[in-house]
């Protein structure tokens, strides 16, 4: 416990430290203040208005760090958390209790990143929405933090009641009210740990943990070495720039960026993050030295361009701010994110085909029937408006709008009795479904954008029905794509053809960030189906 926070930095805070003897666990408590004589807005204040000013800056921090089942947790209070180096923490703790204890359908925020870009995405949803329509790639994104409504009622915060809604906060910490007493609180803790380690992801959100930490020495050795040769050639290794997910919070206040790579060596500032200044040092390192570099590297984040000791905010490993992409000679692809490797290629694998698994339903929202045999797309869609009631056969009716003058937009090939738009499709290759697949985002795409594509939808629904009005200001909340695969018994993940499968999640996500669920529905050929049977 005491290893891991610098003696330094206890005496920056004045620290104050305790043992608890009466948590019955190992346990001990500190507090201070991070405190400087002047501001740093006292100078370029001072210096405006001709007026000498030396207000002071005080932030408390404190801490409780307790030992509990040979793990050792850390409370944090005020600017407590900046006193544990980041290379003790376990950098996915929370978000591993929050994809395990919160509600997939009221997820209010997340933080993700893009491997190999340097790009971090903030979403958020005040009031909460499932998970998908937070707009999230959930094959290719690496998630740093998500809020949502905690769902555990084991915890202390939950036993309170009161009906009132309570989120919680997972990344590399876990926020949420804690037991206020030593028993309480060790209850919380063991609770959190066995969700954390027992219990299986919630299924919306087991994508979370998809992408595969590389953990085997030799792997891990190989691609330092080869990140090593790489930073030492004249192009440089594919890395970029990233802030790391703890800083966040700090970002927007950084007005001096400094990065040091070791004793002697003179710290380099800037008004911000220099990549090209990181990737020269790196280059004249002598082989083999070049990784280790990056390791003892740091970087100081200022909260005053003059950059001086009393405006530091925080100080963290240079590995943390570099992201580094590299495709081995075996072709398979791996990312040195948070410091660490992981493989992406099999993460999006298997995102894919869980995506695309979901999506072929085996029990769809709606009811039809064989395709006789001879039967066109129109010929087929026509029959379903003869033959099953309250359906609406719009196969071939466009609606034109300012962005789609020429030959309009088919919103759908049947309007199903409860509004749900479906598309059918007999295909016997990829580029059929593509297309498909891109109709249900148009059609979306017009009628939550356009008011002429609602309009002139709701006049031809009524048109062709004979007198059937769609709701006012009609939005569609499912699409449903109905497929007829060529030359297979049933669409199932093995029968969709790849490039399908690809085109198929792209859409879907696309359609779930506007709030609109997706169905895939095989329908079987007449020759395929005994009398009675009907889509499945």
């Amino acid at each position: 416990m005491l290893d891991c926070i610098p003696a330094e930095k206890l005496d920056e805070i004045d620290a104050d430290l305790r043992v608890l003897d009466h948590f019955e666990v190992p346990a001990i408590a500190l507090h201070g203040r991070f405190s400087k004589h002047e501001s740093g807005w006292c100078a370029g204040f001072s210096h405006l208005t001709d007026w000498d000013v030396r207000e002071p800056s005080l932030r408390g921090a404190a801490l409780v760090m307790l030992a509990v089942d040979n793990q050792v947790y850390v409370l944090t209070f005020g600017d407590g958390f900046r006193l544990v180096p980041a290379t003790f923490k376990d950098r996915r703790f929370g978000l591993r209790f929050v994809i395990r204890g919160i509600d997939p359908d009221d997820i209010r925020a997340a933080v993700a990143r893009t491997p190999g870009q340097g790009r971090t995405d903030i979403a958020m949803l005040p009031s909460g929405a499932p998970i998908g329509q937070l707009g999230l790639d959930t094959y290719t994104k690496f998630v740093d933090r998500l809020t949502g409504r905690l769902n555990r009622p084991e915890l202390t915060v939950e036993q309170g009641g009161n009906g009132r809604v309570r989120s919680v906060e997972g990344g590399s910490g876990l926020r949420l009210p804690y037991g206020a007493d030593p028993a309480a609180l060790i209850n919380d803790i063991r609770t959190i740990a066995r969700v954390s380690t027992e219990e299986l992801p919630h299924p919306e959100l087991e994508f979370v943990e998809s992408v595969a930490t590389v953990e085997d020495p030799e792997t891990v050795a190989s691609l330092n070495l080869a990140l090593d040769h790489a930073f030492g050639t004249l192009d440089g290794a594919r890395a970029t720039a990233t802030v790391p997910t703890d800083c966040l919070e700090d970002i927007g206040h950084v007005r001096a960026v400094g990065i040091h790579f070791g004793p002697g060596q003179e710290q380099h500032i800037g008004d911000a993050f220099d990549l090209d200044y990181v990737l020269g040092r790196l280059r004249f390192h002598r082989p083999g030295h070049r990784f280790p570099a990056l390791q003892q590297g740091r970087v100081t984040l200022y909260r005053d361009s003059r950059a001086r000791p009393a405006d530091v905010i925080r100080t963290d490993p240079l590995a943390l701010w570099i992201e580094a992409d590299l495709l081995l000679g075996d072709g398979r692809r791996y990312v040195l994110l948070d410091a660490r490797w992981h493989e992406f290629d099999q993460a999006y694998l298997d995102g894919l085909a869980t995506t695309t698994s979901r999506l072929i339903t085996a029990a769809p929202s709606v009811n039809l029937p064989p395709w006789r045999n001879g039967d066109t797309e129109q010929a087929y869609n026509m029959s379903v408006q003869r033959d099953y009631p309250g359906f609406v056969c719009l196969d071939r009716k466009t609606v034109r709008t300012p962005l789609h003058r020429k030959n309009g937009v088919e919103v759908c090939d049947l309007l199903a009795p409860d509004d749900t738009l479906v598309m059918v499709k007999r295909a016997s290759g990829s580029d059929a479904l593509s297309h498909l697949f891109s109709q249900g985002v148009v059609a979306v795409d017009a009628l939550q954008n356009q008011p002429e594509a609602r309009a002139g939808f709701a006049a031809k629904v009524e048109e062709v029905s004979g007198g059937r009005r769609l709701p006012e200001g009609f939005l569609p909340r499912r699409v449903v794509y109905a497929i007829l695969l060529k030359g297979h018994d049933r669409l199932t993940i093995d029968t969709l053809y790849p490039f399908s499968q690809v085109a198929l999640a792209h859409a879907a996500r696309t359609l779930r960030s506007y709030g609109v669920e997706v169905e895939v529905v095989g329908i079987p050929s007449e020759e395929d189906t005994e009398p009675g049977q009907q889509a499945a």
